[in-house]
């Protein structure tokens, strides 16, 4: 192999091999320093939304609701207050993430809806106060309460979550 070869065929891929493990490795490192933050920024925003959609509440205690279909957390409030469950379904953009608070008699106590992912200004209104508010009040399933004109996904992932934590009250109830 002549030096003209290796000079114009080796030496640049050899190159690029360094940048691309010195890169990795420093995608690595700030991956190892910044997961820990995010991780506690995530679950202070999570406790911070259940004690947002139920009134009243404190310290929360996590259940196990593996075995529950379509409810993807459930926390019990520890003085008594009622239960915060979580679900997520598919919207137009995304994931819907919807967090409900529950009374002890499964009543919808506060509700709230991440469709960050959504269409701004169309699929997000589905996260709106003026919409979240028709479920207020309910027990048992959402079924009744409107889809939202041009933001079909959205407010269908809404209500089917909202369906769904309804419909596994009891079973979120008896979970430890």
């Amino acid at each position: 192999m002549s030096k003209e070869a290796f000079s114009e065929y080796i030496k640049p891929a050899l190159v690029l091999v360094v940048i691309c493990v010195v890169v990795s490795f420093l995608l690595a490192f700030t991956n190892s320093v910044t997961a820990p933050i995010v991780e506690e920024n995530e679950r202070v925003e999570a406790e911070h939304t259940r004690q947002a959609v139920l009134p009243g509440s404190g310290t929360f205690t996590e259940l196990d609701v593996s075995a529950i279909d379509g409810v993807d957390s459930a926390f019990r409030d520890d003085g008594g207050a009622g239960y915060v469950a979580t679900a997520g379904y598919k919207g137009y953009g995304g994931t819907v993430t919807v967090t409900v608070g529950l009374d002890n008699d499964g009543r919808v106590v506060g509700i709230s809806a991440n469709v960050s992912s959504e269409t701004p200004n169309v699929g997000t209104k589905a996260g709106q106060d003026n919409y979240l508010q028709n479920y207020m009040g309910l027990s048992g399933t959402a079924a009744g309460v409107d889809t939202i004109t041009n933001a079909t996904y959205s407010s269908t992932a809404v209500r089917t979550g909202v369906t769904a934590i309804l419909e596994a009250f009891d079973s979120i109830k008896g979970a430890n």
